[in-house]
């Protein structure tokens, strides 16, 4: 891949990631304001991962199938302006949802096109460097974003506020005219019959998806158990907030790193390690007293989170590239899928067994996402297509 590219695709995906990371925790008081009650407020935070999971599940599809990914990446970047001013300009709870879930779901079709490009050009070699890479972007979209839309809102309100957000959608838009596609030519009828109609899924990849499936959970429970647990300790809004400040430091490098050794040892340890934070972390946060604690709980919380990006690589490494656009997004997916299991279940567990041991029993799901890893036996398929890039 070259530089260039890499260098597109990473601002892009910054973008994306900066909004995310700044916005989604103030969506829910917003919502309050429009007249929402604290329930439905609570669930638009499931919403808003939903219709993130359907923009991905559908970018990946529109990815293979049309493969047109530059245009559309261009169509979403270009949808997500107006949108995201619109949510602004609301002037009812219906009005700030319609806006919403057109935004999540351009904001999922987006960042799935973006790791389908970085899956195709990237070399067998480098793909783990190269997703740790755009890995970056979570950590530093979480401090660029944390920072700056706070005290936004404080200083302009919710309308400029969106207006901003939806105008730095712009460079989005700018690095999608640059970006260079690739259209996957599929094997012709005069390839051998051995080369030809390979299943695009095998059997590694489905025990992968149910692995991350199970082991993300352990995100949105963990999510909102931290905030609640620190909330119960009488813990500051200020101290709550550094927590997310503190994963994103962690994030900055963590990505790359373990990305690297994908590359080195193999995908597998690096996911097995990944799922470990998830588990330790949901241990840290049953336990912990002191702002530190939860310091410490968050990082490990962090380094867990980073198993989207190994787990990248390791799907490019599965999947044919015939089909590597429903294969990223696929397992995208199962992140935010994941993530609404996790909101949904929590509230009831939280309720009725107590934060710690809610946490405690959400502990064991990374430790089955491990044994399913394990259990993969990694046969590398035999690709009968050819690529050419085609022109920008």
């Amino acid at each position: 891949m070259s530089r260039k590219q890499l260098l597109l695709l990473f601002v892009g995906s910054l973008v994306l990631f900066t909004v995310a990371s700044g916005a989604m925790p103030i969506l829910p008081v917003y919502a309050l304001q429009l007249g929402a009650s604290q329930a439905m407020a609570g669930y638009f935070i499931a919403f808003a991962f939903l219709a993130i999971a359907a923009g991905t599940f559908f970018g990946g599809w529109l990815s293979d199938k049309l493969q047109r990914r530059k245009l559309l990446l261009i169509v979403s970047g270009t949808t997500l302006i107006p949108c995201t001013w619109m949510m602004g300009q609301a002037r009812s709870i219906w009005q700030f949802a319609a806006a919403y879930a057109v935004s999540g779901f351009m904001w999922g079709l987006a960042l799935s096109l973006i790791n389908v490009l970085a899956g195709l050009f990237a070399a067998d070699n480098k793909r783990g460097r190269v997703f740790g890479f755009l890995g970056l972007n979570v950590g530093l979209g979480a401090i660029i974003g944390g920072f700056s839309i706070g005290p936004m809102i404080d200083r302009w309100g919710y309308p400029t506020m969106f207006l901003v957000l939806s105008l730095f959608y712009v460079i989005l838009l700018m690095t999608a005219l640059f970006v260079n596609d690739k259209k996957i030519e599929r094997a012709s009828n005069h390839t051998a019959p051995e080369q030809r109609e390979k299943p695009s899924f095998g059997k590694a990849f489905v025990i992968l998806l149910l692995a991350h499936l199970i082991a993300l959970i352990v995100n949105g429970a963990g999510n909102m158990g931290r905030s609640l647990a620190m909330n119960n300790l009488g813990f500051t809004a200020t101290a709550i907030t550094s927590t997310g400040v503190i994963g994103g430091l962690v994030m900055l490098p963590f990505p790359f790193i373990l990305g690297w050794l994908s590359d080195q040892v193999g995908r597998k340890r690096m996911m097995v390690i990944c799922y470990t934070a998830n588990a330790l972390c949901m241990v840290l946060f049953a336990i912990s007293k002191s702002l530190w604690h939860f310091w410490i709980a968050t990082a490990f919380f962090s380094i867990g989170f980073i198993s989207n990006s190994v787990g990248n690589a390791f799907v490019t490494d599965l999947v044919e590239p015939k089909a590597l656009g429903r294969g990223v997004s696929l397992f995208q997916g199962m992140n935010w899928i994941g993530n609404v299991i996790g909101l949904a279940v929590a509230g009831y567990a939280f309720q009725n067994i107590g934060i710690s041991n809610a946490m405690f029993v959400g502990a064991v799901l990374p430790l089955i996402g491990i044994a399913l890893i394990i259990s993969i036996r990694v046969a590398k398929p035999s690709i009968a297509v050819s690529a050419s890039p085609t022109p920008r």
